[in-house]
């Protein structure tokens, strides 16, 4: 939806203003109204003008009070005056987009018209001002969006947005105005800081669509995550509990970090001088991915039990938005899991092992939000400040039960059985904070906070899974091996918080994953007895549903805004061997694109209730460095 309703002056061409004023605020943030009083052929012509610039800079155009001029030219709609043709009237003449004016709670109350214009707010040549609290009067009363009209300018316009408006409405402040630009986007920063500190700086969300953005474990890194069929070291009690039973000795796994960044870009918008940066390279994450130790009971190569603990990070996410104009925004997110295994496995015969593990799997959730806002003149500055944070943390405890299969000295077979998880405890905080001061504010009015903080129980979901994989091994030279994951889908609610939380702090709370299967595959080869080159392939692919949208371009009810991107990576290893320690040194990359939800305006904090669907890219890139010590 609009804030900004640009209305031409009543004489002279308008199409160099609007073009101006258009070209400098975001695309979709303002419309206009040609209202002028010309023969209808002349009116006309300008109103075919403008309209080829409205398109490309996505600004609906109305004309004012004739509903002919606008259908001949191919205009949006028409704008009717307050005892003018009925809005029902101007929607059976096909016209999609109807604007009224009005000058009372009353006459709103009785529109039936897209939105409305009140006037006057203020004073203007030849008219009385109204004042501010009829505006918020005759905005209660009105059941549609109610643009603010007469003497609107950027030192008043947060005024009206506090008494309920849309957006403002101006003649002369913008398109009678010596830099129309210039006024435009002055205009425009005063609306936007307004809805900005109630509505918050940016969507910030955990990534609930995906099971693994890069593999984990020594060995199984290097194979690109396909170890179900393997699993004979620490690892194997997060791919395949029954593969530790080929454990020969005391194994353990250490180090095995990754080094390197995520990045997420959905390009940048240009405002005024600054750039809005709707996602950006987060620092350098430094990731402990896993460490472990597996020991028997008994004689392994024969009937023994062994038994193992490992620790691993599936995910570790890391990023943050900014923003330098219109006002400063900065939104930080961190999501971390952690995985503690401790699990047992046994050999019934020569071909047959089964294991089972029990996971922990933790979950730490923190997003914070902060804006400062300056306004108006150096010695009066509107100044708004906001910060907002939320963090929960949430276990769960998950079964997994395996099997491996020898078939023949070179071919096994691995799968592997996850339970749902139980949850076990969960704990967190969100809290809001904004103040606004206006010193140009009437008395009692001048500072304005918010502080609210509340406890809650969060809640993160883990479905059943299931692994197969195969493995051919050709002793002493080289494995190949593939598996395929398959995961259930889920649906919960996050957490959930009050309105006045949930109105500031966007964070979406309802999470819908479809079923999804992932692949694996990689190999290794020795070169000789010191050293191994190895590489893998694996996906993630996105579970999360597509989001649908109602013709106003809100969401409907029950839909998912999650970002749909699957991801497809490779891995590649060169491995040193010692006689009691493999260490190995390599990269891991996976890239994907898809799409998000994101808000219909570019800066995502003006209407937070219309979205469209935007292109997402993603680039994991890590260095990783894994040792496993044999004795």
């Amino acid at each position: 939806m609009i804030r900004l309703y640009l209305i031409t002056p009543p004489e002279g061409d308008p199409a160099p203003a609007v073009r101006a004023a258009l070209a400098a605020l975001p695309r979709g943030a303002a419309g206009v109204q040609l209202r002028q009083h010309l023969p209808a052929r002349a009116l006309l012509e300008r109103a075919r003008a403008l309209k080829e610039f409205c398109t490309k800079f996505e600004a609906p155009l109305l004309v004012n009070d004739r509903a002919d001029v606008a259908l001949a030219s191919g205009a949006d709609g028409v704008h009717l005056p307050a005892h003018g043709l009925s809005a029902r009237d101007a929607r059976a003449l096909g016209l999609r987009l109807v604007g009224e004016s009005v000058h009372s709670p009353e006459e709103a109350a009785r529109s039936e018209a897209d939105f409305c214009v009140f006037a006057p707010v203020f004073d203007t040549p030849g008219k009385t001002a109204q004042g501010v609290e009829r505006l918020a009067e005759t905005c209660r009363a009105a059941r549609l969006p109610v643009f603010a009209l007469g003497g609107v300018d950027p030192g008043n316009a947060s005024r009206c947005i506090d008494a309920g408006a849309r957006g403002a409405a101006c003649i002369r402040a913008v398109l009678g105005a010596r830099d129309p630009a210039a006024a435009a986007i002055a205009l425009w920063k005063a609306v936007a800081v307004v809805v900005a500190m109630l509505f918050a700086a940016l969507p910030a969300r955990a990534d609930d669509s995906r099971y693994q953005d890069y593999p984990v474990g020594s060995r199984a890194t290097a194979l690109g995550g396909a170890f179900v069929a393997l699993s004979d070291d620490p690892s194997g009690l997060y791919y395949n509990p029954a593969g530790i039973c080929d454990a020969r000795r005391l194994n353990v796994n250490v180090s095995a970090s990754l080094y390197g960044f995520e990045r997420q870009s959905r390009g940048a918008i240009t405002l005024d001088r600054g750039t809005f940066s709707l996602a950006g390279l987060n620092q350098l994450n430094v990731i402990p991915g896993e460490a472990g130790l597996i020991k028997g009971v008994g004689d392994l190569d024969e009937r023994g039990t062994p038994f193992a603990y490992d620790v691993t990070v599936p995910q570790f996410r890391s990023y943050g938005v900014d923003a330098t104009d219109p006002f400063q925004v900065h939104n930080r997110v961190m999501d971390r899991t952690f995985n503690v295994a401790a699990g047992a496995g046994m050999r019934f015969d020569d071909k047959l092992n089964v294991g089972f593990a029990l996971h922990y799997v933790l979950r730490l959730y923190e997003t914070s939000e902060d804006a400062l806002s300056l306004t108006g003149t150096p010695a009066e500055p509107t100044v708004g400040v906001y910060h907002a944070s939320a963090s929960f943390a949430n276990a769960n405890l998950v079964g997994l039960l395996g099997a491996k299969y020898r078939y023949s000295p070179e071919w096994s077979f691995g799968a592997a059985l996850g339970l749902p998880g139980i949850p076990l405890h969960s704990a967190g905080t969100v809290s809001v904070q904004d103040v606004i001061g206006d010193p140009t504010a009437p008395p009692g009015s001048r500072t304005h906070a918010t502080i609210i903080t509340s406890q809650v129980n969060s809640r993160t979901f883990v479905p059943a899974l299931l692994r197969l994989g195969a493995a051919f091994i050709r002793p002493h030279r080289w494995t190949l091996t593939a598996q395929a994951t398959g995961h259930l889908g889920t649906s919960y609610d996050r957490f959930s918080v009050g309105p006045p939380i949930e109105q500031r702090l966007r964070v979406q709370d309802h999470v819908e994953r479809n079923p999804v299967i992932d692949f694996n595959a990689g190999g290794e080869y020795l070169l000789n007895p010191e050293y191994s080159l190895a590489a893998g392939l694996f996906s993630s692919r996105t579970g999360a549903p597509e989001f649908h949208l109602n013709p106003d371009g809100t969401l409907a009810d029950g839909s998912s805004r999650q970002p749909r991107v699957s991801l497809y990576g490779a891995t590649a290893t060169l491995g040193l061997i010692g006689q009691h320690a493999i260490s190995r040194l390599g990269v891991s990359v996976a890239y994907g694109t898809g799409d998000d939800a994101v808000p219909n305006d570019p800066t995502g904090i003006v209407d937070p209730k219309g979205f469209r669907s935007a292109g997402v890219k993603q680039l994991f890139f890590y260095f990783f460095l894994a040792s496993t010590f044999r004795y």
